[in-house]
């Protein structure tokens, strides 16, 4: 077996593997290490790599910004600010059939809009959304459903984690990236909200609302000036972010170091913060940033595979050589799909 054909094996394996319910970083560095083995022959040679590979791929000091990152929105998730912008978004949308749904998806939005990750987004509402609508009469599988829906949220509305690794590893304009996710994150929301209001008034039995009171239940009593106190916290957190950012004052590492210290002092200053909960935070943060990094080091362990078996650069000669334009290709792709 040539080395091309093994970078291309292990590619179809990749598929099989992921499919058949292996984690995909374990799946990327077990046919990194084989595949390695396989084209040098050597044992030595195939461990040290990939060892180099791991130390390379998140050694510098910009990856610091997944734990910070990470960190803020878990503080976020505890301090209860996540509620506090559910209950103003119910009050806003007390009065519509399904307000409730797009009251979710309203306080989903602004939440991704400081805690970065979609696991904070779905730990939050599914502990505060998620009781509220079934008291009200929504059917358990649409209120869980609006949850992890509108939890993608996080991926998309800056200051996106993914958006800011993704910015790393193709050395692309961070700012610039947060600037291109803001208009697919309020249109993606706004189709949310769309998508409830056809259900809720079209297919009924769907959303279920057992009784009147989930179209006319109210949210908490509050003024105009209550609404902007609760939701003050937030607007601020969200300001020195992404506002440190786009001003150039902070690094997008530096920047999540001040969410971060933001975060937990809006947590102290709402007496949410115990010893139990903080150390659930650094527990939790742990196991989503090593998750996040082992994904990193695989990925790096597989590039540099398929770099090795030279599959990357025949398959840039194969399309250089076929006399093909862009245009060419891409209408012959459209036809295949």
């Amino acid at each position: 077996m040539t080395d091309i054909q093994i970078g291309g094996f292990s590619v179809l394996c990749i598929v099989l593997l992921i499919y058949s319910g292996m984690h995909v970083a374990v799946a990327l560095a077990l046919l990194s290490f084989l595949g390695v083995l396989l084209i040098r022959d050597n044992y030595t040679i195939a461990s040290k790599m990939l060892a180099l590979a791991a130390s390379d791929s998140i050694s510098g000091y910009i990856f610091g910004v997944v734990p910070l990152f990470i960190l803020m929105g878990m503080f976020i998730s505890v301090s209860g600010i996540g509620k506090d912008t559910f209950d103003v978004a119910n009050r806003l949308f007390h009065g519509v059939r399904g307000g409730l749904g797009i009251a979710t998806v309203a306080a989903n939005a602004v939440f991704a809009a400081v805690t970065g990750i979609s696991i904070a987004s779905a730990a939050v509402f599914t502990k505060v959304a998620v009781p509220e609508m079934i008291r009200l009469g929504y059917a358990p599988r649409f209120a869980v459903g609006v949850v992890a829906g509108s939890s993608v949220l996080g991926m998309l509305i800056p200051p996106s984690l993914l958006l800011i690794l993704f910015g790393i590893l193709t050395e692309t304009s961070i700012g610039d990236l947060f600037k291109a996710g803001i208009m697919p994150g309020i249109l993606l929301s706004a189709a949310y909200c769309v998508g409830i209001l056809v259900m809720a008034y079209r297919f009924p039995n769907y959303v279920r609302m057992i009784s009147k009171q989930a179209d006319s239940g109210r949210g908490p009593e509050m003024t105009v000036f209550e609404a902007l106190l609760k939701i003050l916290p937030i607007a601020l957190l969200i300001a020195l972010v992404l506002g440190g950012i786009y001003a150039g004052w902070f690094t997008p590492t530096e920047s999540g170091a001040v969410g971060a210290l933001g975060a937990f002092i809006l947590t102290v200053g709402k007496r949410q913060l115990s010893r139990v909960k903080f150390w659930q935070v650094l527990v939790e943060t742990g196991h989503v940033t090593v998750a996040i990094l082992f994904l990193l080091i695989a990925a790096n362990m597989y590039s540099r595979m398929l770099g090795m078996s030279g599959i990357t650069g025949f398959i840039g000669s194969w399309f250089g050589e076929s006399g093909l334009g862009l245009y060419s290709i891409l209408r012959r792709q459209a036809k295949i799909n």
